[in-house]
C-alpha cells in the first residue's frame, strides 16, 4: 500500500479549505494535511479543527513555516493571486513538492521571475490547470492527437459565465479589479492554457478587445439604494438583488463560503446587509470587462478565437475545432463531444460522465499530484509548471493588446518584459 503522503495548506480561504482540504478528508489513504498557513485566525483555525492538526504546525506567518522543520512530503498553494511567488520559491527551497493555484502571478516581470526561477526543479511542481485533467478535453485531445481528423485549421473556443457568477465574483466579489486581477487572469486563464494544450503549437501573436458594458453606475435603476437590503424599489424586476442570489437551495456554496461564517439564513441576512457581496451591482467599484474577445495566431497559420461574456442564462465553455479532415464540436450543454468525419464519412457521439467540481477537475489534480510523489512517477503529471508558461504569456500578452489596442507579437513582448519596458 503507498504510504500516505503529508501536505501542508498555505491559504485555507474557499479554494484551499472547500476543495483541496475536502480531497483529504474525502481520501484519507491518499493524504493527509498535518499543517496550515493562513493569516486569518477563524479560518485557520476552522482548518485546524477539521483535519485535527495540532497547534504546534499552524501558523499564522509564511516565514514562521517555512523556517520550521515538519517533515512534509509537499505544499497545496491558495493563497491570494498576488501572494504566490514567496511561498514557490520557499517551498523549493525546503524541497516540497509543489500543486499551486492558478494564476501564478499578477504580473507579467513576476512571470518572468517565477519562470526562470523554477527552472531545473528537481522536486514535483505542477499549476491546478484543472481543463487539462477533466474526460471532456482529454477525450478532445485524444481525438485531435489521432490523426483521424487531419490537422487543426481554427479553434472557436468560448468562456459563458453565468449571470450570478459574473456578479458575485467579477462585480461585487473579490475579482472585480484589473489591478490585481483582470478577468483574462482570474477567469480565462484556463482558456489560453486549453488552447495551447490543444494545438500543441506556439503562439505568435494575440489582439484583443473588452469592455465593462453593464455593471456601471449608468445603468443604475433610479432610487436603487448602495446595498441592495436597503429597500431597493426594484426587488421584483432585478436579477441580481440578494435574495434572489444567495436564498436559494442550489445557491453555489462557494458563493456561501467567500460572503463568511454563516452558519443559517438569519447570519447570512446580516452579512448581507454590510458585505461586499451585498451592494447594489450598479454601484460596486468594479471595474473588470464583462466581455471580452481575443484572436491569437499559432505557428503554421492555426487561428483561435476566444469569447469570455458575463452574461447568460448557463454557465458553460464551448468549442468547436475545425480541421482539415473532420470537425470536433463540445457544446457544454449536453456532456457530448461530437465528432465529424470527411473521409470516411462517419459522425460519432462520445457522451461523458462528469461530476463533482470544476467537473472534476478539482478532484483530478489533486489525484495527479498525489500520485506522482507516491509513485515517482513525473510522466503521469498532466500540469507541469514548465508547459504553463506559455498560457501565462497570452493572458498578458491579451491584456496588453486590450490596453493599447494594437496586436501584440508575444515573443517582442516577452522580450520587452525582460528588458523592463512593459
Amino acid at each position: 500500500m503507498n504510504k500516505q503522503v503529508e501536505l501542508a495548506l498555505i491559504g485555507a480561504g474557499n479554494r484551499g479549505e472547500g476543495v483541496f482540504g475536502r480531497y483529504a478528508l474525502d481520501m484519507p489513504h491518499r493524504c493527509q494535511y498535518t499543517a496550515v498557513v493562513e493569516p486569518d485566525a477563524a479560518k485557520r483555525e476552522f482548518f485546524a479543527a477539521e483535519h485535527r492538526i495540532p497547534a504546534e504546525r499552524c501558523f499564522a506567518d509564511q516565514a514562521e513555516f517555512l523556517a520550521a522543520d515538519l517533515g512534509l512530503d509537499g505544499v497545496v498553494i491558495a493563497t491570494q493571486e498576488d501572494q504566490r511567488l514567496e511561498p514557490i520559491v520557499g517551498s523549493m527551497e525546503k524541497g516540497y513538492h509543489i500543486l499551486v493555484e492558478k494564476p501564478l502571478c499578477t504580473s507579467p516581470r513576476e512571470m518572468i521571475d517565477l519562470f526562470d526561477a523554477v527552472q531545473g526543479y528537481e522536486g514535483i511542481l505542477i499549476v491546478c490547470h484543472q481543463m487539462r485533467l477533466i474526460s471532456k478535453y482529454r477525450t478532445i485531445k485524444e481525438l485531435i492527437d489521432s490523426g483521424s481528423y487531419g490537422e487543426i485549421v481554427c479553434i472557436q473556443h468560448s468562456e459563458n459565465l453565468s449571470y450570478h457568477h459574473m456578479a458575485h465574483s467579477f462585480v461585487r466579489g473579490f475579482f472585480n479589479n484589473d489591478s490585481l486581477t483582470p478577468m483574462m487572469l482570474a477567469k480565462a486563464c484556463h482558456d489560453m492554457d486549453i488552447l495551447t494544450y490543444l494545438i500543441g503549437k506556439n503562439a505568435r501573436r494575440v489582439a484583443s478587445f473588452g469592455s465593462l458594458k453593464y455593471f456601471t453606475e449608468a445603468n443604475k435603476p433610479a432610487g436603487a439604494p448602495r446595498f441592495c437590503l436597503d429597500g431597493c424599489p426594484h426587488y421584483q424586476t432585478c436579477p441580481y438583488h440578494v435574495t434572489k442570489l444567495y436564498f436559494e437551495d442550489d445557491t453555489d456554496p462557494a458563493y456561501l463560503r467567500q460572503i463568511g461564517e454563516c452558519e443559517d439564513k438569519t447570519r447570512l441576512l446580516e452579512l448581507l446587509r454590510t458585505s461586499r457581496f451585498g451592494r447594489c451591482v450598479f454601484q460596486a467599484d468594479n471595474n473588470v470587462v464583462d466581455n471580452q474577445v481575443v484572436q491569437v495566431e499559432f505557428e503554421e497559420g492555426i487561428n483561435a478565437s476566444f469569447t469570455m461574456c458575463g452574461h447568460n442564462g448557463i454557465e458553460r465553455r464551448m468549442t468547436k475545432i475545425s480541421m482539415t479532415n473532420g470537425e470536433i464540436v463540445y457544446d457544454g450543454l449536453d456532456n457530448k463531444i461530437r465528432a465529424y468525419r470527411f473521409e470516411p464519412l462517419r459522425t460519432e457521439v462520445f457522451e461523458l460522465k462528469i461530476s463533482g467540481t470544476h467537473s472534476g477537475g478539482d478532484r483530478a489534480i489533486m489525484d495527479n499530484f498525489i500520485d506522482a510523489i507516491q509513485t515517482g512517477n513525473r510522466s503521469v503529471l498532466l500540469t507541469p509548471i514548465a508547459d504553463s508558461f506559455a498560457g501565462h504569456l497570452l493572458v498578458f500578452g491579451a491584456e496588453e493588446s486590450r490596453a493599447t489596442g494594437q496586436v501584440v507579437n508575444l515573443a517582442a513582448f516577452e522580450e520587452k518584459i525582460r528588458a523592463g519596458t512593459v
